[in-house]
């Protein structure tokens, strides 16, 4: 009988472990997909319509977007394969020039912040959602400041 719950107990602390981790590896597996340059598996990690939504709102709040025509063409280009591969790089690359890791934090149990390690607010973020018990989503970005 102790045997069953030494090996219920390890199960539970490496099940509780790995989802603790999990967003750490979605965000390892986009940025190797945005460092290599593999849109389609960069795509299938991002929510491009609620990446387009947020974009959009953000966009129109700071008055960047003169008509829908060109807004429409900024999120055709912040909010592709090929933009976020952009915006991860340049999330990586701090004002000395050096590239800098990611920090994560929780923000609730579904939702993750992800921001370049000591950056401010400024540096814009991004946020990773649970999609099913193990698998992330870029759901969500902060523009920089500076963009």
């Amino acid at each position: 009988m102790k045997r069953k719950h030494a090996v219920a107990a390890i199960f539970t602390v490496a099940a509780v472990g790995f989802t603790y981790v999990s967003p750490y590896i979605a965000m390892y597996r986009i940025s190797m997909a945005a460092r290599s340059v593999r849109t389609a598996s960069l795509a299938q990690y991002a929510d491009l319509p609620a990446l387009r939504a947020s974009v959009a709102r953000q966009l129109r709040a700071a008055g960047e977007a003169g008509s829908e025509e060109e807004l429409r063409q900024l999120l055709g280009r912040i909010v592709s394969p090929p933009g976020l591969t952009v915006l991860i790089l340049h999330g990586k690359q701090g004002a000395d020039g050096r590239r800098h890791d990611f920090r994560m934090f929780y923000r609730s149990w579904n939702e993750v912040v992800l921001r370049r390690a000591g950056a401010d607010q400024a540096a814009g973020s991004f946020v990773l959602r649970r999609r099913g018990m193990l698998d992330w989503q870029l759901a969500d970005l902060v523009l920089p400041a500076d963009l």
